[in-house]
């Protein structure tokens, strides 16, 4: 049977998927999940329509339709592209390309099929009736993701207490994927993310997002085991200062520990700016600016339809906000409705006071928040370094009875070292 569809998407779930309904609406298709044979696939198939994905590895899909379109044995054949790279520079470029349409993931199951269909069909090409029997779709079972809290005070120094519960560790937390170990900065705290990698031996890849460079959102990365292994491999995402680069402000933070040598391990740089990416299928990753001295970006995760927000330093105005503030609105729109929300909750009520514009929050400001924008779970992270485990205690006591009181569907507590959430 001549192929009519070719579908080149490196994601093998949502290239199954396509795949199925395709064959639904009665058209025979052929997946191509290797990027880098799909133009001479296409060329020996000749089918009548292909869909391509943007973000894959090998040949990006705009630069595999540009090819295709330039090429006179393919330069007939339809496309379409399906993404979830869908900024309107991306649908702009598609349709100069050539694309027939854009389709953002993840897509209406119900109208895909339509839409091919209607597309074929204005190139004279009916689906083959193909007969199938019924049978009931099987349940998908939700994957769990896992979070670790690796540290979250706000500075290991000599001040902190010497006995703590909650541990002296500076910022890291991590979220485990099926497939990917995302790492959020790289304070003191990674060294034991470090150790638990090298024991277990399951990933030999990170992604590390870093917030910005303050001393004690780095401070862990020259230390970190992975970085001495030459097999391994450390994509480094954040955002350069306007005077200095993410290159440059990444050698900074390694010098203590390698010295003018660079790492064994590989290193992939991406500098990132207030915007949307889609880090790997079916994983975004939002960075937005926040409330904080210097360039410092916050993060929103959306994966496997859960959504986590990481904003260790972050100054919520609360009731001190005027109406030329407007960091309260824009932070709650990226917000709302968080399965996990990871937030500053550095001060007391009292000493916010006197700290006020430092660009870190009272604890109690952050649990309003959460609470009017349906935040599901809170772990107030980057406690003042000064405050002992009596304190501590009385904060988590505090934020649980604010979230009560209001009658908000809010769990809420301290982060601790070794801290472990699953969502």
């Amino acid at each position: 049977m001549a192929i009519q569809v070719i579908v080149v998407d490196d994601d093998p779930i949502v290239g199954s998927l396509s795949m199925e309904l395709l064959k639904d609406a009665g058209f025979s298709a052929l997946l191509i999940q290797d990027s880098l044979k799909a133009q001479e696939a296409i060329k020996k198939e000749k089918p009548s329509l292909v869909i391509l994905d943007i973000l894959m590895p090998g040949i990006d899909g705009l630069t595999l339709l540009h090819r295709l379109k330039s090429d006179p044995e393919t330069e007939k054949v339809r496309a379409i592209v399906v993404s979830g790279k869908s900024f309107e520079a991306e649908k702009t470029r598609a349709a100069q390309f050539g694309a027939e349409l854009f389709i953002e993931k993840p897509y209406d199951v119900d109208t895909f099929g339509q839409k091919i269909t209607e597309i074929m069909k204005s190139e004279g090409v009916e689906p083959k009736k193909i007969a199938l029997a019924p049978s009931a779709p099987a349940p998908v079972p939700r994957t769990e993701i896992k979070a670790v809290v690796w540290g979250c005070r706000s500075a290991s120094s000599a001040v902190s207490p010497v006995v703590t519960r909650y541990g002296k560790h500076t910022s890291c937390v991590s979220v485990e994927l099926p497939s990917a170990m995302l790492v959020f900065d790289a304070g003191s705290g990674i060294s034991l993310l470090g150790n638990e990698l090298e024991k277990s031996k399951r990933f030999k890849e990170l992604w590390l997002f870093l917030t910005h460079f303050h001393h004690d959102h780095v401070e862990g990365l020259a230390g970190l085991p992975c970085a001495r292994d030459a097999g391994f491999t450390l994509n480094v995402s954040g955002a350069g200062e306007p005077d200095k680069t993410l290159e440059r402000a990444l050698a900074e933070a390694l010098e203590p520990g390698f010295g003018t040598d660079a790492p064994p391990c590989k290193i992939e740089l991406y500098e990132l700016m207030e915007q949307t990416y889609e880090i790997m299928p079916g994983v975004r990753l939002t960075a937005f600016y926040a409330n904080h001295p210097g360039t410092t970006l916050g993060f929103v995760l959306q994966a496997e339809d859960r959504k986590i927000v990481y904003c260790p330093d972050s100054e919520i105005y609360g009731e001190y906000g005027t109406a030329l503030q407007d960091y309260d609105e824009k932070l709650g729109g990226l917000c709302r409705d968080a399965d996990l929300m990871f937030h500053d909750g550095r001060y007391t009520a009292e000493d916010y006071k006197n700290h006020r514009n430092s660009g870190h929050s009272s604890f109690l400001a952050a649990v309003d928040f959460a609470g009017r924008n349906g935040v599901k779970q809170l772990v107030l992270v980057h406690q003042d370094d000064s405050y002992p485990d009596a304190v501590l205690d009385q904060m988590g006591k505090d934020a649980e009875a604010r979230a009560a009181k209001n009658g908000w569907a809010l769990k809420v507590m301290l982060g601790r070292e070794g801290l472990r959430l699953s969502i």
